[in-house]
């Protein structure tokens, strides 16, 4: 019971330490992107003009992690680029 009790202990300390940031936690605005590995840029909308040549899967994900693979928005999307 002790060792149980030591390792919740420690889980939550590790958990304080290494926990994601806000943005990393479902709190971003989602996006829409190609999985083709020439895509460039993501999306507001699964129904935007730019995706109409995505031949691969269209996937929904946080805008983090669109950022995180070099894609930029979508300038049909993203007019304003104050999103």
């Amino acid at each position: 019971m002790k060792r149980v009790l030591a390792l919740l202990v420690v889980l939550s300390i590790g958990q304080m330490f290494f926990a994601q940031p806000a943005a990393m936690c479902g709190d971003e605005p989602q996006v829409y992107i190609c999985s083709g590995g020439s895509a460039k840029r993501y999306h507001k909308t699964d129904k935007c003009r730019g995706l109409g040549s995505c031949s691969k899967e269209i996937k929904k994900v946080d805008k983090y992690v669109a950022e995180g693979k070099d894609l930029t928005p979508c300038k049909l999307c993203y007019k304003n680029n104050n999103e």
